[in-house]
């Protein structure tokens, strides 16, 4: 419990969290956004043509799961202090995560798509690999 009120892990975690809400703000809003719009638009609330976030939530959601993610892989790191380690941490956790997420929708959400599904999936597993190194490498940064 100690090291998560350090000031290592504490830079470790708030740079997580602007690198993450960064990857991801660019993965809604540029790389997948006509994939999201196509197949989840008929849920979404829809201005101007584009799809509209409730960004105070969305922010929240953000954070929580990169902050869950940075102490997900340092623990790991405090066990066994090696990128590969950091790097199988985050996808498990990352796949873990967002799996939770989109399997409960495709369970009991109407029309739920399938294929968003797999995306969702595929994206948080990459979110957790990213995050894996970018701990890694900031809590050796931090740590020297």
């Amino acid at each position: 419990m100690q090291y998560f009120l350090s000031s290592v892990f504490l830079k470790v975690a708030g740079l997580s969290v602007i690198i993450f809400v960064i990857l991801d703000l660019l993965w809604l809003s540029v790389v997948a956004r006509g994939i999201y719009f196509k197949h989840m638009g008929y849920l979404a609330v829809i201005e101007n043509g584009r799809i509209m976030f409730n960004l105070p939530v969305g922010l929240s959601v953000q954070v929580i799961i990169a902050l869950g993610l940075a102490v997900f892989v340092s623990l790991a790191l405090l066990v066994q202090n090696t990128l590969g380690t950091a790097i199988v941490m985050g996808v498990f956790s990352g796949f873990v995560l967002y799996c939770t997420y989109d399997l409960t929708n495709l369970s009991f959400v109407r029309g739920y798509p399938v294929a968003i599904t797999v995306i969702d999936i595929l994206w948080g597993t990459a979110q957790g690999l990213f995050s894996g190194i970018y701990v890694f490498y900031l809590t050796r940064y931090f740590s020297s």
